[in-house]
């Protein structure tokens, strides 16, 4: 694909030399970005980018041609940020998320555009594909699933087999990839080391630090939580609330019990079904650890309910933990208990 190629396909698939090719265009430097009053956005896109796609939560619109411009452009910018953290495992979720978005929307394309694509990656998979593409491309595959190992391949003159959809897996292997290529973060204008400051606070102090609270300060759950904590108990919160809640308890540090406690006021709880998906989210039972939504994606789903100062739910907490000026101390959240309920779990 080259700068030909419509917008929309540009703001799906940025990875594509025509996004590239499409900002070169704009001639927009990283100083301007910041400075520009409609494409400034983007620097608070690419920080959802790293946020909220490895959790599947970064859905923003795409329709029109400035939400267009502005998902191009947040791609450069989002790889810029996960660079210049400098944390290789941020960086991976972050090109793995990538790559695992593009891949659910390749395989509801037609095969004209992901011929097209892998073209514009330089992957020439087909019913088959050199060993060395193969080896580069197969072996982080290979380790989930062993259908992907070499010795489970037929090879003949230097080619290896493949079967129906392996196209789109190793597709999605190269994006991955590409993703994750080091983006240049010299010269990185003071707006932009503010977010990577953030970012590196939300992501890598917390993880580091490793909280782990006794119970939830009620006086210093932000609304949105608290809302989402009465959809629960009156039977009606949704996927996205109850994951939302369950990162963000389990974000704040509060411990796998309590975090049962609160869930078990939902009139479809069942404990069993709850303890493995806290145990999924929290990337025990799994390669990823989720974490909860910023504020921004939050309030497309509705749950916003104040005007918190704050951009992310957990930023909330921690400031006013224990802290809250002519507040009480620190007091545990009480959620109500019912009874007789019906199975269900988690998400």
């Amino acid at each position: 694909m080259d700068e030909t190629t419509d917008l929309q396909t540009l703001a799906r698939y940025p990875f594509l030399s025509g996004a590239k090719k499409y900002v070169e265009k704009l001639g927009m430097t990283l100083d301007k970005i910041g400075e520009h009053p409609v494409y400034s956005a983007a620097i608070m896109l690419a920080r959802q980018r790293i946020l909220d796609m490895p959790a599947g939560n970064f859905k923003p619109p795409e329709d029109e041609k400035t939400d267009q411009e502005l998902l191009i452009l947040s791609y450069p910018l989002a790889r810029i940020l996960a660079s210049a953290i400098g944390d290789k495992t941020i960086a991976g979720r972050y090109a793995a998320a990538e790559a695992e978005t593009a891949y659910e929307r390749l395989r509801a394309e037609d095969q004209t555009t992901i011929e097209a694509i892998k073209e514009d990656l330089g992957l020439s998979a087909d019913t088959a594909i050199s060993l060395p593409e193969y080896l580069k491309l197969a072996t982080r595959p290979a380790k989930k699933d062993a259908a992907y190992k070499l010795v489970n391949r037929t090879v003949n003159k230097g080619m290896v087999s493949l079967s129906p959809g392996d196209d789109l897996l190793l597709l999605k292997e190269a994006i991955r990839q590409k993703v994750l290529e080091p983006a240049n973060v010299k010269n990185i204008p003071s707006s932009m080391k503010k977010t990577v400051n953030e970012l590196k606070t939300m992501l890598i102090g917390a993880a580091s630090e490793k909280p782990e609270i006794e119970f939830l300060d009620e006086n210093a759950v932000p609304p949105c939580i608290k809302h989402v904590i009465g959809l629960l108990q009156s039977n009606q919160a949704n996927h996205n609330a109850r994951f939302i809640l369950a990162t963000f308890l389990t974000g704040v540090g509060l411990k796998e019990d309590q975090i049962l406690k609160i869930f078990s006021t939902s009139p479809k709880y069942e404990e069993e079904k709850t303890r493995y998906q806290l145990g999924f989210l929290t990337g025990e039972k799994g390669n990823t650890k989720y974490t909860c939504p910023a504020c921004a994606t939050i309030k497309t789903y509705g749950l916003c309910k104040a005007d918190c100062r704050v951009k992310h739910p957990q930023q909330y907490y921690r400031n006013n933990a224990g802290a809250l000026s002519g507040k009480s101390a620190a007091r545990e959240i009480n959620p109500k208990k019912t009874s007789d309920m019906p199975k269900g779990g988690l998400l």
